[in-house]
């Protein structure tokens, strides 16, 4: 997650492109237990396969006009969030007022089929010419200026799209035409899912109709043409990435050789929803070139926090993406399908989904924050979710390590850089546990618990407010700041990061004083166990500074991807090599 801020003079010529936060490749943690690793139950992964930096957080923006959504765009700046999801742009047969007629399933009218989430605005998804990005939402041109304006306040677009389904022919107005497609030439004609659908297994799944929507045939060169064409004009609008629909019910290699191929080309990052709870299927789409929701995790929080325990969200159970693979999971409390903990049709969102909130900031995997109530987003003003975001951005970096669990509370680190506790008890909950800190004084970023400071071993008793959270980082109290002041003790300052660079390799800093070589080749940092490195200098004042890698004992030739880091960020997370 870095930005487009760029070291001193010394500056590529040909720049950082625009899309920082969702990129194509990258790596994040593994999980560990305990202090130890876990190993990836999978194994295979795809150089092209997208990821998020540790620390972006997405926002669902659905239900909104374009122009809406733009003039809040403002207010999401100052939340402080990184890219926001959108609905899908294109002519569909729906108007804002009908998800399909009265009488028929799938009409809106005080609760939608999918229960009570959600009831207005009811706009599905039912395309009806994919060359048309004129829809109930907007026109396109408003899109266009509704990316400008994110894109202005450093704010990422994932724009959902179709590629799975067009409009059924029965409207509320007659016979739906589809302007591009032959309902007889471009669909199977195998039944609906779970209803006549003719076929069985991994091809019912596929070619069958989803909920009577017909299913496109995408052997089809003239489907693959269209779908092409589509996403062209998606990415020309600026999109940075896309979210599939229905995903779980298109042939994988479809994805694979002509889906995420053409979304790779066209730097888009991409998301599937394969509504499963089957690890494997998941992997298997992720394998395609994409991530995926973590439907499985999903599962897991809304047991824990609906009266089960909190050992349902741990490493030993291992039950989500992100627990095999942190790099293809997007987590999630809830979404504009599905209902987060404790929430009932006569009770909306209340603690236990804050809680919920603050689990996914904090854990592995890139979080994407939905609350129902379009009217307003009160979320947006909670400073409590501010400063989650904030945490989850600036800390919540590194493998996951379990510091403590049991039935109300789980406590565990984002390695060497964040300790979470999360407690959904009725009572406050104290708990001793080891952290990598050794007489280092910890502050709760959330200012829900007292600074404490760790003893000679690391260990550190941390008490988390009933119905509540704490999140530790390392650094000083008030008391601590007063008396380095009257004591004189800031006469120097220790630059530190954590980085391995290989056998042979050393890392460099450098920066914009003398003494760190003027943005030059750098000075050398020393290395200590866990691939930590540090170098103590004269405290300059204001200045910034970043690392360099190179051979040992020579100097560094390789930057640090990213913006520069300052005197206020002395430990930061590392941003990767610009290689």
């Amino acid at each position: 997650m870095g930005d487009n801020h760029t070291r001193g003079e010394d500056t590529h010529a040909d720049g950082i492109e625009r899309r920082t936060l969702l990129k194509t490749s990258a790596a994040l943690g593994t999980l560990a237990i305990t202090g130890a690793s876990l190993g990836a139950v999978h194994a295979n992964s795809l150089p092209d396969q997208p990821v998020a930096e540790d620390g972006t957080v997405a926002y669902q923006y659905f239900h909104a006009e374009w122009t809406d959504i733009e003039a809040d765009v403002p207010r999401l700046e100052e939340v402080g969030v990184d890219g926001i999801w959108i609905q899908q742009p294109a002519r569909g047969k729906l108007d804002w007022d009908d998800l399909s007629y009265d009488g028929e399933y799938g009409f809106y009218d005080e609760t939608s089929p999918f229960g009570f989430r959600d009831p207005h605005p009811p706009v599905g998804y039912q395309p009806v010419d994919l060359t048309d990005l004129d829809s109930t939402l907007g026109t396109e041109s408003e899109l266009e200026s509704l990316i400008e304006t994110c894109h202005d306040h450093g704010i990422e677009v994932i724009v959902d799209v179709v590629v799975n389904h067009m409009a059924a022919a029965d409207g509320p107005d007659g016979h739906v035409e589809l302007p591009q497609f032959d309902r007889d030439e471009h669909f199977h004609d195998n039944g609906t899912l779970s209803e006549d659908c003719q076929l069985d297994g991994e091809a019912a799944e596929y070619e069958c109709d989803l909920l009577g929507l017909p299913s496109f045939d995408v052997e089809l060169s003239y489907v693959q043409d269209v779908h092409r064409d589509y996403l062209q004009r998606i990415a020309d609008l600026g999109a940075d990435g896309l979210r599939y629909d229905a995903a779980g019910h298109v042939w994988p290699w479809y994805f694979e050789s002509e889906i995420n191929a053409l979304a790779d080309d066209l730097d888009l990052w991409r998301v599937g929803e394969v509504w499963d709870y089957d690890i494997g299927r998941l992997l298997e789409f992720a394998d395609t070139g994409m991530t995926v929701f973590d439907f499985p995790l999903y599962d897991a929080i809304v047991d824990a926090f609906e009266g089960g325990s909190m050992e349902g969200l741990s490493q030993d159970a291992a039950n989500g993406v992100a627990h095999h693979d942190p790099n293809a999971a997007v987590t999630f409390a809830q979404n504009h399908d599905t209902v987060g903990p404790g929430v009932e049709a006569d009770e909306p969102e209340g603690r236990a989904v804050e809680l919920a909130e603050a689990f996914i900031l904090a854990y592995a995997g890139m979080p994407m924050v939905y609350r129902s109530g379009p009217e307003d987003r009160t979320e947006l003003d909670d400073e409590a979710f501010r400063d989650l975001v904030a945490v989850s951005q600036e800390f919540a970096h590194g493998d996951v390590i379990d510091r403590h669990v049991d039935y109300d509370t789980y406590i565990f680190e984002r390695d060497g850089n964040l300790l979470a506790g999360i407690n959904k008890g009725d009572s406050a909950a104290a708990h001793t546990v080891e952290t990598p800190w050794s007489g280092e004084t910890l502050v709760d970023e959330t200012g829900s618990g007292e600074a404490v400071t760790a003893d000679g071993s690391g260990q550190v008793t941390i008490e988390i407010p009933a119905d509540g959270w704490v999140m530790y980082v390392p650094g000083e109290n008030d008391e601590d700041d007063d008396e380095n002041e009257d004591n004189g003790e800031s006469d120097e300052i220790t630059l530190q990061m954590t980085v391995d660079v290989g056998h042979g390799d050393s890392v460099y800093f450098t920066g914009s004083t003398d003494e760190l070589t003027n943005w030059g080749g750098g000075v050398e940092g020393t290395w200590t166990e866990g691939n930590v490195w540090e170098l103590t200098v004269d405290d300059p004042g204001e200045f910034e500074w970043k690392t360099r890698r190179g051979p040992s004992d020579e100097t560094g030739d390789v930057w640090e991807h990213g913006a520069n880091h300052d005197e206020t960020d002395l430990h930061p997370t590392h941003q990767g090599w610009d290689e």
